[in-house]
């Protein structure tokens, strides 16, 4: 009682603390039982030093002021007047695009600002994204602000399906997210639709002020192809975080430092489900092939293999961009492995994770972890087998997915459920609270975008879910470092932008996703 009358109630659920409650009067009645009146003392010391114990642990499970991302009462009250400033950098999976047969976007920035400002944070949120993109096409270096672009080049482009494109110049971005008065601009050829926002110039513009955190988000598949993400994904990376680094150094930011945010996405349905990565779409965000040129796919099983059924991709995804932590990225979103929890964290099989493991230099920053990572109330996970198909997105009855083998209409995308899932961890990894209790999508407009609606016991399951991930482990999610503690390799050329030359990896609009 007097623990409790100082405010020393630990930061854990209700439930675990009745727990605490239970074990603590069992020892006093023991004790008293056993030893009389010179129990109490005993009683007392023993309680005391239970409830001590569980703040202790409570703290190394993410629930103590000193946790990775956690703050102090008066950084509290400053955050309640400075609003947190987040870019998001990446392609569809971020902007979320339409289930079938409605309007409403599954946008990530929105569903997170959605739970923030409902746990009282604010949030102010911009998004550079492109679909189908790689993010080695979103990067600082190649979009200069200030160009003279042509501004209905991707129109004209679209329109005749690819045979009237200009690759003479950058084309200037107007759709209905991004306004020509924006100043936003791609690189030729780089195409994109009216529910993507694409805009790389936003990352120096800081229109809000200096970003406190900057989210990277690449290819669903390419963080599995270590070829690609060594000569991709880790030079674009690198490039982020000496960017950020460099720029507003003097201004005054959330966590004293930008902070480089890896998304970590969710495997397929079915896992990789294909011999080869596929195509990759749009050909002129993969300027130096397709991902399959990275494999040895046509005449090996090997990539194939390591990506067979979710278990195995999810942890070949898992392990790719837990390798950015070594790149620059300061922060590990683990969106991919809470998908994994939701659909009831099937144990990995051996053989692939041995094959995957020996890809990399080292064990990695997820070495510490017991992966799959379950549940403790494994009633929670209420998305298991064929159930996991409403993570994804609904594209129709007549939609032949090539994402399953028992029928499915979905796709890669995440629905309404699987993007607030995703929202759910971005708020419990980069605030470091538990996101129990956040408002779900219910018709909300924000920021100008109406979201959808999902039901109330499947986001309440899906917040427990997000905290069980991500709580328990926030030191391994906060392990990275701004500085780079490896060298990338040099990027890639870029051979597509010459004057007047031909889009190279497939044709312009080959597909692929």
């Amino acid at each position: 009682q007097a623990i409790w009358a100082q405010g020393l109630r630990p930061p854990i659920e209700s439930s675990l603390w009745a727990r605490v409650q239970f074990l603590a009067s069992g020892a006093l009645c023991a004790m008293v039982a056993c030893f009389g009146r010179s129990g109490l003392a005993l009683a007392a010391t023993s309680c005391a030093g239970l409830v001590l114990q569980c703040v202790a642990n409570s703290s190394l499970r993410g629930g103590g002021a000193d946790r990775p991302g956690a703050r102090s009462e008066q950084q509290k009250g400053q955050a309640s007047e400075d609003p947190l400033k987040i870019l998001f950098v990446g392609n569809s999976l971020v902007f979320g695009p339409s289930a079938f047969n409605t309007t409403e976007q599954n946008n990530l920035p929105r569903f997170f600002k959605l739970v923030a400002e409902s746990l009282d944070h604010k949030v102010q949120q911009q998004e550079d994204t492109v679909g189908g993109c790689s993010l080695f096409m979103h990067r600082p270096s190649i979009n200069p602000s200030g160009l003279n672009c042509s501004s209905s080049a991707n129109a004209d482009c679209m329109s005749s399906q690819g045979q009237d494109c200009n690759f003479d110049q950058c084309w200037a971005v107007n759709n209905t997210r991004v306004d020509l008065s924006d100043g936003c601009s791609v690189n030729p050829g780089v195409v994109y639709g009216g529910q993507d926002a694409p805009c790389p110039q936003r990352l120096m513009k800081q229109d809000f002020g200096a970003w406190d955190v900057v989210v990277l988000q690449d290819n669903s598949i390419l963080p599995s192809v270590v070829g690609a993400l060594n000569q991709m994904l880790a030079p674009s990376v690198s490039e982020y975080s000496r960017v950020l680094r460099q720029s507003g150094a003097h201004q005054t930011r959330r966590f004293g430092e930008p902070l480089l945010a890896m998304f970590m996405t969710w495997s397929y349905y079915d896992g990789g489900h294909r011999k080869c990565p596929g195509a990759s779409f749009p050909p002129t965000c993969f300027p130096n092939g397709t991902l399959d040129s990275f494999t040895d796919c046509e005449t090996s099983d090997a990539w194939s293999e390591s990506v067979a059924g979710h278990p195995c991709m999810a942890y070949s995804l898992a392990r790719g961009y837990a390798e950015m932590l070594d790149y620059g990225a300061k922060v590990l979103v683990p969106s991919g492995l809470a998908w994994e929890a939701a659909r009831g964290s099937e144990p990995i099989p051996q053989q692939c994770k041995a094959a995957i493991d020996a890809e990399f230099p080292g064990p990695g920053p997820l070495a510490n972890l017991s992966l799959p990572i379950k549940l403790e109330d494994e009633t929670l996970a209420r998305w298991r087998g064929a159930k996991a198909q409403d993570l994804f997105l609904y594209q129709g009855p007549d939609y032949n997915s090539t994402y399953c083998d028992d029928g499915c209409h979905v796709d890669n995308h995440p629905s309404a459920l699987g993007q607030y899932l995703n929202a759910l961890v971005f708020f419990a990894t980069l605030f470091g609270e538990s996101p129990v209790g956040a408002d779900w999508p219910q018709g909300q407009v924000v920021d100008g975008m109406a979201l959808p609606t999902i039901d109330e016991q499947d986001a309440r399951a899906l917040q427990h879910i997000a905290h069980e991930v991500v709580v328990p482990y926030l030191a391994t999610w906060w392990s990275g470092s701004l500085v780079p503690r490896r060298t990338a390799p040099p990027a890639m050329p870029l051979p597509l932008w010459r004057p007047g030359s031909e889009a190279v990896g497939g044709e312009m609009f080959g597909g692929g996703a």
